[in-house]
């Protein structure tokens, strides 16, 4: 109301100004409002205003402002008996009461806060939830009206401020479902060297940790980075073009597979896979994961119905993935099956000239195996579906072919 811009606001001791000429006692003047929320209090005391000049005094007279408490009262039911809402009704004899209003208005609305949980895959608890909170918001126009139906009744009127609750999207009840094992996965590594160890242990930490959301895509070679000495990697064996060499990064394919084959079991959508041209031993046919930093990834979708938490870790001996989230409806079971295999083809003989191999020891013409040869076989892999034990379906997942590979055996010059 802008021509209170202009007004001085004064605490008269005994006597108010009603307008020309009329006075009343300040005990039968006086209106106090308390509005509490919980803990949330606001106190409004009806203080009597002087007017600066004979405009602002006739105004303040039309408006009953300095008027007792009873003239008041029936100012503002005049108001409403003429269409005016609760809150113009009462301001128009009560200016100062909007300052105490938005007050406690201001106190109580908040907007509600959702539950958060937080993964920590090294910790224990691993999941940390934070509890949800209920949000406010007060209608204004009923605290307006409830207001002035307290004043009807007592010039001392206490109101509970009444608010709508506004209810958090997400409960730490609902996230607590969350924290099921969906699946857990191992790989042995015992007989590999220390770099290939190395290697898998570091592509494993870098997925440690790494929370999908539901319907987000999952990237081995975005989440491991590239497999180079800048990247941490070391030199181990690894397979190009159907045979073992050395290279920066071998034995980060373990880590792949390991991963592949927990989300197989975790029920998650694979979207990218590829098998080795020669079958690892790590691993049953079929369910091999082969990736490289250029051309192969291995990709696997979220469909649950919520987050999921991959936790991955190598120890000495052993790769180890574990994936959380809702729990499963039914248990996955894998099953690679050899439909063909060839015969082992002969070994292959090379004149270790760079005594990598044999030693001083060794006489000219002894050999030592590097390695064993293997067959080339075709497999298939399928995934049957158990719900309290009793099979619901069984599905052909993959069709592979590997190649044969010759032993190796090195021979002292």
């Amino acid at each position: 109301m802008a021509f209170f811009a202009a007004v001085t606001l004064l605490f008269v001791a005994a006597v108010y100004v009603c307008g020309a000429g009329e006075t009343a006692s300040a005990e039968e003047n006086l209106v106090t409002v308390e509005m509490t929320f919980g803990d949330n209090r606001s106190f409004y005391e009806d203080i009597p205003l002087e007017a600066p000049d004979f405009t602002v005094t006739s105004e303040f007279h039309d408006r009953r402002i300095n008027a007792p408490y009873a003239e008041k009262i029936r100012c503002v039911e005049e108001n409403l008996s003429r269409g005016s809402s609760p809150k113009a009704a009462l301001l128009y004899c009560f200016p100062l009461l909007e300052q105490k209003v938005d007050e406690i208005i201001k106190s109580v609305n908040c907007l509600p806060v959702d539950a958060t949980i937080t993964f920590k895959p090294y910790a224990r608890p691993m999941f940390y939830i934070t509890r949800e909170h209920i949000g406010y918001s007060v209608n204004e126009q009923r605290l307006y009206y409830d207001i002035y139906n307290a004043l009807r009744k007592s010039p001392s009127a206490r109101v509970k401020v009444s608010a709508d609750e506004l209810k958090p999207s997400v409960t730490a009840e609902e996230l607590k479902t969350y924290t099921a094992l969906r699946a857990s996965f191992t790989t042995d590594y015992s007989h590999s060297n220390e770099n290939r160890k190395h290697n898998i242990r570091l592509a494993l930490s870098k997925i440690n940790g790494k929370t999908l959301k539901k319907g987000e895509e999952f990237s081995f070679n975005k989440t491991v980075g590239k497999r180079s000495a800048a990247n941490g990697f070391q030199e181990a064996k690894i397979i190009l073009e159907g045979e073992y060499v050395e290279g920066v990064g071998g034995g980060v394919c373990q880590a792949s597979t390991t991963v592949y084959n927990c989300a197989l079991l975790a029920d998650m959508k694979i979207t990218s896979v590829r098998n080795h041209s020669l079958a690892p031993s790590y691993i049953a046919p079929s369910f091999d994961a082969m990736v490289n930093s250029g051309s192969s990834d291995m990709k696997f979708v979220n469909e649950s119905d919520g987050p999921v938490f991959i936790r991955a870790y190598g120890d000495d001996t052993t790769a180890h993935v574990e994936i959380y989230g809702l729990k499963m409806p039914y248990k996955i079971v894998k099953e690679s099956k050899v439909v063909s295999r060839s015969a082992v083809p002969e070994d292959k003989f090379f004149t270790d000239t760079e005594n990598k191999y044999v030693s001083e020891e060794m006489l000219s013409g002894e050999t030592k195996r590097v390695s064993y040869g293997a067959a080339g076989l075709s497999s298939e892999g399928y995934l049957s579906y158990y719900r309290n034990g009793v099979l619901i379906e069984r599905k052909l997942i993959r069709k592979d072919v590997y190649r044969s590979v010759q032993g190796l055996v090195a021979v002292k010059p």
